[in-house]
């Protein structure tokens, strides 16, 4: 009776919660053979009686190159409450899939599990620097995790002056920054309350003088064991290349001269498109900034929250706003808050998106739709790859099938790439490129000016459309001595305090246009670097998820 009520008073705090991550804890020990040592410690709370938890660990890329990149990765312990416990492993499709527990005994309650790996090719080189981009905890967990934290060992003889960190938090794709510190002489940072889907990356650089890569030779022997058949896919990226050099390529840019006022005739959500032919989140973000300042809604503080309500503006918007506006007020005439949009936006975003480029088509700034160019990229890269697939299942011929699939890879990639502006679409982007410019230069005599102009207020959009609201909300916060017409704060106006609600706006407004009610199990690493301005949650290599069983 005393050890169950002992039991009962333990686990009270854990009382009614469901099945979670109460503490994830994850040290990566970078070591001057280009080794990478992974010890993840998972605490897990059970809420009904399970076997133990199933760990899905990516070890197989594919680079935008065509190329297949595949960690070498030897499994060193699996225990349970720092006791050896039973599990299976194996590779499945691009995974290690570590099945831990014992299939004649459950658990219930809190349990510890460690689990630790050495892994090889994790870090790769950029110029004068070796790089790891790791996701330390990947984005396809299906529990939510209370706590994180995440320590990552220097080698001793590197300064830590010299090391280069950055880290990122969230869903996969997110930018949002985690902060990484020294502290005792390693690196740590720490989250809390990650829902399921939610992850954290990190991004390490130290000089390439400190590490001991592997040579030439070791890396075309593990080219060659991963890539049997490469020289068809090397003759379709050059093909791929000159293709695009010849009709996918935009004609040059030119001179980009600091811009004052936005382009005539140009939308913010217009303008985003120009940078990166894409229909992004922040361009939807940058229409409703553009709704507010023209006068035809009001954002209003509500406690994690921003509700937008209609208002009767004067300025004329443009066709895509038009919709946008309609969008959002269609079910809530009296103005909806961004929880109440998140898992309905995503049904009218294609229409949105399709508004978009119809319009930057007509008025002649794409020689046509860039989402039908791509489409039609995408389609020929997935006929090829169906061609492979026919060479695999109706000639027996398995290797030069798997070849024509990664040609049809490579088309696939170059897809994104193949939209061409016309002449006057370079010159509105040369145009915004230059507005982009004037707001990372612009300095605070003429902020003061601006903010006596109502300027601040006339590029916001097209400020967050080219992802620089950050640093023109910065810019302005001590000249703001009123909130805007269009803003109205929860307390009294506190100008220091706008630039943190204007960030937490733009996350819940991007939140809202990307949930959907399922979403398929994402991950893997990009192929690209963690630095400039590339980075975000779930883009670096290892990473992964997990579940119950």
């Amino acid at each position: 009776m005393r050890r169950a009520l002992f039991a009962l008073i333990l686990l009270w705090p854990f009382w009614g919660l469901a099945q979670e991550i109460h503490d994830f804890s994850v040290t990566l020990k970078i070591g001057t053979d280009a080794s990478l040592e992974v010890t993840e410690k998972i605490a897990v709370f059970f809420d009904l009686p399970r076997h133990g938890i199933i760990r899905e660990i990516p070890f197989s890329y594919r680079l935008p190159t065509g190329e297949r990149y595949r960690l070498r990765l030897k499994l060193l312990e699996v225990s349970q409450d720092d006791r050896p416990i039973p599990y299976e492993a194996r590779r499945e499709g691009e995974s290690l899939v570590i099945k831990i527990g014992d299939p004649n005994v459950t658990v219930r309650g809190l349990v510890s599990y460690t689990i630790r790996y050495r892994v090889f090719r994790a870090l790769v080189r950029y110029g004068e620097e070796v790089e790891l981009y790791w996701n330390a905890i990947g984005t396809a967990w299906t529990m939510p995790i209370r706590h994180a934290s995440v320590e990552i060992l220097i080698p001793s003889e590197i300064p830590a002056e010299d090391v280069r960190f950055l880290g990122y938090l969230g869903p996969y794709g997110s930018p949002t920054p985690f902060v990484l510190s020294w502290e005792e002489g390693k690196l740590k940072g720490e989250a809390r309350d990650l829902s399921p889907g939610e992850g954290i990356t990190v991004a390490v650089r130290v000089p390439s003088s400190y590490i001991v890569l592997p040579g030439f030779g070791q890396r075309f022997l593990w080219f060659l064991e991963d890539n049997v058949y490469a020289a068809i896919p090397l003759f379709v990226l050059l093909g791929m290349t000159l293709v695009w050099w010849r009709w996918g390529r935009d004609p040059k840019v030119g001179t980009v001269a600091p811009e004052f006022k936005p382009p005539p005739g140009l939308g913010p959500a217009e303008a985003g498109v120009l940078v990166d032919d894409r229909f992004d989140p922040r361009d939807f973000t940058a229409g409703i900034i553009s709704l507010a300042t023209k006068g035809w809604l009001k954002i209003r503080e509500e406690e994690n929250d921003f509700r937008l309500i209609p208002q009767k503006g004067g300025e004329e918007l443009t066709p895509f706003e038009e919709a946008l506006r309609a969008a959002l007020f269609a079910e809530k005439k009296e103005g909806p808050k961004f929880s109440d949009l998140k898992y309905k936006l995503y049904e009218k975003i294609p229409g949105l998106r399709a508004k978009l480029f119809i319009e930057l088509v007509d008025r002649g700034f794409y020689l046509a739709n860039p989402e039908v160019i791509r489409a039609r990229w995408r389609a020929l890269g997935l006929g090829i790859a169906v061609l492979g697939l026919l060479f695999i299942f109706l000639f027996g011929n398995v290797y030069l099938g798997i070849t024509v699939m990664i040609s049809g890879g490579i088309v696939l990639l170059f897809a994104p790439y193949m939209p061409r502006k016309a002449q006057k679409g370079v010159e509105a982007l040369r145009w915004v490129l230059g507005l982009g410019e004037y707001i990372r230069r612009a300095e605070v005599d003429r902020i003061e000016f601006a903010a006596r102009e109502k300027h601040f207020e006339e590029l916001l959009p097209y400020a967050v459309a080219l992802g620089m609201s950050d640093l023109w909300v910065e810019k302005f916060a001590g000249v703001l001595t009123a909130p805007p017409s269009w803003y109205e704060a929860r307390g009294p106006w506190v100008p220091a305090a706008f630039p943190a609600r204007f960030i937490l706006f733009h996350s819940l407004s991007q939140a809202a246009v990307t949930a959907v009610p399922r979403t398929a199990s994402r991950g893997g690493w990009s192929g690209g670097s963690g630095f400039g301005g590339r980075g975000f949650s779930g883009g670096g290599m290892g990473g992964g998820g997990g579940r119950a069983w």
